[in-house]
């Protein structure tokens, strides 16, 4: 799929001034012009900046081409149901996560994954069982991040 660089650019713009509106309501520190703000509104800035010249820019407005072009793999039911298995995969995770738990879930949506993008099962299962047990030490013994235990949580260590 190929995206026009004008609808790139505005993109990224929008981002960086999302961007710049979330931190303007940071506080401020005392004694200080430096303050939490600082680095993500310059990045947020630069964000825009670019951004609005990728989108209006020379050769943005010399490109004849079409706005979105998808791919040959649009006309493919399968790549269509793998593209849409990733994204309900996401939502079922950021909805059901709390109360199903990171250990019942993700091993479930990766084995999904790994089968609509044509894996075989016997991969599949290998891979979706050792992927969420090496994110799970990672993330929530390496780095401490509160993964949610869900159906689990009696067997919290």
């Amino acid at each position: 799929m190929k995206i026009h660089e004008t609808l790139l650019g505005l993109l990224f713009a929008c981002i960086g001034g999302a961007v710049l509106a979330t931190v303007s309501a940071y506080p401020s520190m005392a004694g200080q012009n430096v303050g939490p703000a600082l680095f993500p509104g310059a990045a947020a800035t630069l964000l825009i900046v670019f951004g609005l010249m990728l989108a209006f820019g020379r050769q943005a407005r010399q490109s004849g081409r079409r706005l979105v072009a998808l791919g040959d793999w649009s006309g493919s039911p399968r790549h269509m149901l793998a593209g849409l298995s990733v994204v309900m995969g996401c939502a079922v995770y950021a909805l059901f996560s709390t109360w199903l738990g990171f250990l019942v879930l993700a091993p479930v949506a990766l084995l999904v994954w790994h089968l609509a993008f044509g894996v075989s099962l016997k991969t599949s299962i290998v891979s979706a069982l050792l992927a969420t047990l090496g994110f799970w030490a990672v993330f929530y013994k390496g780095l401490g991040v509160p993964l949610p235990w869900g159906l689990l949580k009696n067997f919290a260590f």
